[in-house]
């Protein structure tokens, strides 16, 4: 590893060696261009270069590229299953009230001391109730 990175600087100074010596012989209009497109290529270059946050196994390239231009989308996306949730839960709670409300009323409701004495009456309290006898009676 260390003897390719010998070789590359090694092979970056005999370029930049060369580049320097061969500047020598331009004009002062090439010259100004050439500084000028350096510039610019190493303003670019820094700012492609510069590490924003920590890349994990692709996980800094997947955050950055996929996840950051869908944001916008990805929060409204949670705000709108939280409040689905949120209806869902409340509409429960709400037919919740509404059973304890009717439960109640059935409760509290006046029977006469005999239906509470009948034997049958307890009876049929203790049957377990079943939706299709309510709908056929």
């Amino acid at each position: 590893m260390t003897d390719n990175l010998h070789d590359e600087r090694l092979f970056a100074y005999k370029v930049r060696h060369a580049l320097d010596h061969g500047i020598d012989n331009l004009d002062g209009i090439t010259r100004n261009k050439l500084q000028a497109a350096r510039q610019n290529a190493l303003t670019h270059h820094k700012g492609k270069s510069a590490v924003v946050g920590l890349s994990l196994a692709g996980i800094g390239h997947f955050t950055s590229d996929i996840l950051l231009p869908q944001a916008r989308t990805l929060a409204a996306l949670f705000a709108l299953a939280i409040g689905v949730t949120g209806t869902y839960y409340w509409n429960n709670f709400q037919q919740a009230e509404e059973n304890e409300e009717i439960d109640s009323a059935l409760l509290a409701d006046d029977l006469p001391i005999n239906a509470y004495l009948d034997h049958g009456f307890h009876a049929w309290l203790e049957q377990p109730s079943e939706p299709s006898q309510s709908l056929q009676e």
